[in-house]
C-alpha cells in the first residue's frame, strides 16, 4: 500500500461512500430503484469504524497510547458545527412552512445533541395518531447516535488496552465476541408481529457492523501478508460491490430477510469491497475514487444530514415527483458546499482561534489580512448567534401543531368501533342460540309433505342490499378500518369488523383463529385490510392457508403515502392474488386516488366521506364476487 494510504486517505472508500449516501437519498425520495437503500447505513457504519479504529491504531504507532481528550476533540468538531446548522436551519424552515414536522422536530433535537436520538426513537412514548403523518426531521440521525456511541465504546477500549504489548489480539476478540453477540441479537429479538424499530434502531443489533469495519482495521496488515494478486481483490470487490447494489436495488429494506441474515451479508460484502480498496493501485480502487465519487464522499456527512429534511419539505414524506426529486438534488448540494465552506472548514481549520489570537505582525499588508481575518470571523459569528437565537425563540413562541387536527376524535371513534365489534358478537351468539331452539323445534313438529303440494316458486333475484345484508363477512384491519367500522356495519350488518389502532400484520392469522375456533364463526369471506401499518412478512401465506380452500379472500390495497412500506405491500398483494386461487383485490388505492377529501391531514385516516368511500370500495368488490 502506498504511504497515502497508510496516512488513511483512500480515495475508493469515499467513492464507496457516496455510492451509499446517495442510495440512502434515493431510498427517502421513495425512487423504485432503491427500495433497499437504507443499507447504505450500513455501508457508513462499517467505514466508520475502519477508519476510527484506523486512526487510533496510527496514534498507538506513533505515541504508544490513545489521548481520550484528543480523540473526542476531534470528533465534536467532525460532527457539531455541521450538526447545529442542520438543526438551526430546518427549525427555522419548518416553523414556517410546516408546523407539524416542526413540532416533531423540537421533541427529538435533545436526544440528536447528547446522542442517544436512537434509543429515543424506540422509548419515546408517543401516541398512534400523534406520530401519524410524516417523521420528524431528525429522525435519520439515529444512525449518529449510534456511531457517537461507537466512537465512545471504542476510544475507551483503546485508551484501556491500547499500551498493552498484544493489544491488537486482545481487541480483536472483544470486536469479535461483540460482533457475534449483536447478530444474534438482531436475528433473535426480530419479531415479524411487532414494531421492528426496537431492533432496527438498537446499538446492541446494529453495532456488529461497526465492529467489523473495526475487526478488518486491527487485521489490515496480517491481510497484506497474504500477497492476495491485484486482479483477485478487484474482483472480490467488484462482485461484493455487485452484491450489495443487488440488495439496495431489489430487496425492502425492512423484509424479515434483512432482519435475518440481510443486514449480516450487506456488512460482510461492505468489509470486502474496503478490503479491496485498500489495495489503491487497482483498476477497482482506481475506478472507485474518481473525481465526482470521491469529492462527494468527502462530503457524505453532510449530504446525510442535510437531505432527509429537504425531502420531508418538498414531499411530505410520499413519493417524490421528478421536480421535487430534482429540487432536493439541487438543495443538499447546495446546502452541503454552504456547511462545508462556512462553517465545517472554519471549525476544523481553527480558523477563529487563528483570528483571535494576539500575534506580532510587522508588516501593514499582514497586519491588513489579520483585520479582514478578524472582521469575517466577527461577521460569521454574528451570523451564527442570530440564526441560533432566532431558532431558540422558534422552540419557545412558535405555537406547536399536531398531525391531526382531530387526534381525541380518531381515539374516541376506535374505543367506539371496538364496542360495537364486542356488541356484534354478543349479538351473534345470542341469535345463533335462538336459530339453534328453532331449529330443533321446527324438527319436532316436521310434518310429511304431501304430493299434492303446490311446487316450490323459483326464488326472486336479490338486490345488492339484501346481498350485503346477508354476507357474513370478516375484516381484520387497523385503525384506518376503525374509522369506517360504522359505516360498515351499516352496510354489511350480519359482519364483523374488527379493527384496532397500531395493529401488524401478522397479528392477523391470530385474530382469526380466535374467531373461527372460539367464536365459531364460519362465514363467507375474510377482508385482510392491514397492508398500511407494516410489512406483511408472512401474512398472506398464513391468512390463505387458514382460511381454507374454497373460502374467498380479499386483500385490500392501502392508501399510507408516509410509509415506506405502503407500495411494496400493494404490488405483493397484487402478485399474490394472481397466483392463489379465490384471492382478490379490493383496490383503495387506486378507488382513493385524486380524492383528498376522503383524508384527514395525515393523508391515510379517512374522513367521514372517506369512510363512507371506503366501504362502498369494499362493497363492490364483494358484490363482484357474490352476485
Amino acid at each position: 500500500m502506498s504511504e497515502k494510504g497508510k496516512r488513511g486517505y483512500i480515495g475508493g472508500i469515499s467513492g464507496f461512500k457516496a455510492i451509499a449516501a446517495l442510495m440512502v437519498l434515493f431510498y427517502h425520495l421513495k425512487a423504485p430503484f432503491a427500495q433497499g437503500g437504507l443499507l447504505g447505513v450500513t455501508v457508513f457504519f462499517v467505514t466508520s469504524g475502519y477508519l476510527i479504529t484506523g486512526g487510533l491504531l496510527r496514534e498507538i504507532r506513533r505515541n504508544g497510547k490513545t489521548d481520550f481528550l484528543s480523540f473526542w476533540k476531534k470528533r465534536i468538531v467532525r460532527i457539531y458545527p455541521a450538526l447545529i446548522a442542520m438543526i438551526v436551519i430546518t427549525v427555522l424552515i419548518f416553523a414556517a412552512f410546516r408546523r407539524v414536522l416542526f413540532t416533531k422536530e423540537i421533541k427529538d433535537i435533545f436526544s440528536v445533541l447528547t446522542g442517544w436520538n436512537n434509543w429515543h426513537q424506540i422509548f419515546s412514548n408517543v401516541s398512534y395518531f400523534e406520530n401519524a403523518g410524516a417523521p420528524s426531521p431528525l429522525t435519520h440521525c439515529w444512525s449518529l447516535a449510534i456511531e457517537m456511541q461507537f466512537y465512545l465504546i471504542i476510544s475507551l477500549l483503546f485508551v484501556f488496552f491500547g499500551r498493552m504489548e498484544n493489544h491488537k489480539g486482545i481487541l480483536g476478540i472483544i470486536c469479535s465476541v461483540t460482533a457475534l453477540i449483536s447478530m444474534i441479537l438482531m436475528i433473535v429479538l426480530f419479531d415479524p408481529s411487532k414494531d421492528p424499530s426496537r431492533v432496527y434502531y438498537g446499538t446492541d443489533t446494529r453495532i456488529f457492523s461497526l465492529m467489523a469495519g473495526s475487526l478488518l482495521a486491527l487485521y489490515e496488515t496480517d491481510l497484506k501478508k497474504l500477497k492476495i494478486p491485484s486482479f483477485l481483490t478487484s474482483l472480490t470487490g467488484l462482485l461484493s460491490l455487485a452484491g450489495l447494489m443487488y440488495m439496495m436495488v431489489m430487496i425492502s429494506g425492512y423484509s424479515s430477510f434483512m432482519f435475518k441474515g440481510g443486514q449480516i451479508i450487506a456488512t460482510v460484502l461492505s468489509v470486502l469491497v474496503i478490503y479491496a480498496l485498500l489495495d489503491q493501485e487497482s483498476i477497482f480502487s482506481k475506478i472507485m475514487g474518481i473525481f465526482p465519487l470521491s469529492e462527494t464522499g468527502k462530503r457524505s456527512y453532510a449530504v446525510y444530514l442535510w437531505h432527509y429534511p429537504f425531502v420531508l419539505l418538498f414531499t411530505n414524506g410520499e413519493k417524490a415527483t421528478l421536480l421535487s426529486a430534482v429540487i432536493v438534488i439541487i438543495l443538499t448540494a447546495l446546502m452541503t458546499l454552504c456547511s462545508e465552506l462556512f462553517v465545517e472548514i472554519p471549525f476544523a481549520s481553527g480558523f477563529f482561534k487563528k483570528a483571535f489570537t494576539a500575534a506580532k505582525v510587522k508588516s501593514a499588508k499582514a497586519q491588513a489580512r489579520r483585520k479582514r481575518m478578524r472582521g469575517r470571523a466577527f461577521g460569521m459569528m454574528g451570523t451564527y448567534v442570530a440564526l441560533i437565537a432566532a431558532a431558540v425563540l422558534c422552540t419557545v413562541f412558535v405555537p406547536r401543531e399536531n398531525a391531526l387536527a382531530n387526534q381525541e376524535e380518531l381515539e374516541k371513534q376506535a374505543e367506539t368501533a371496538a364496542e360495537m365489534t364486542e356488541q356484534k358478537m354478543k349479538e351473534r351468539q345470542e341469535a345463533a342460540e335462538k336459530a339453534k331452539e328453532a331449529e330443533e323445534t321446527a324438527a319436532n313438529e316436521a310434518q310429511e309433505v304431501t304430493e299434492t303440494e303446490a311446487p316450490s316458486e323459483t326464488p326472486a333475484a336479490k338486490s345488492d342490499e339484501e346481498i350485503c345484508s346477508e354476507l357474513d363477512v370478516l375484516l381484520i384491519g387497523d385503525s384506518v378500518s376503525l374509522g369506517a367500522s360504522e359505516q360498515f356495519y351499516t352496510v354489511f350488518p350480519n359482519s364483523i369488523c374488527d379493527a384496532a389502532v397500531s395493529r401488524y400484520t401478522t397479528e392477523s392469522y391470530t385474530i382469526y383463529d380466535i374467531y373461527r375456533y372460539e367464536h365459531g364463526w364460519n362465514g363467507d369471506a375474510v377482508i385482510f385490510a392491514l397492508g398500511a401499518n407494516g410489512m406483511l412478512y408472512d401474512s398472506l401465506e398464513t391468512m390463505r392457508e387458514k382460511a381454507g380452500e374454497g373460502r374467498p379472500l380479499f386483500l385490500m390495497s392501502a392508501r399510507a403515502p408516509h410509509t415506506d412500506w405502503a407500495d411494496t405491500n400493494n404490488e405483493e398483494m397484487a402478485a399474490f392474488a394472481k397466483d392463489n386461487p379465490d384471492t382478490y383485490i379490493i383496490d383503495w388505492y387506486g378507488y382513493s386516488e385524486g380524492h383528498p377529501e376522503y383524508f384527514v391531514e395525515d393523508d391515510t385516516h379517512l374522513t367521514p366521506e372517506g369512510a363512507k368511500a371506503y366501504t362502498e370500495c369494499i362493497k363492490q368488490a364483494l358484490l363482484e364476487h357474490f352476485r
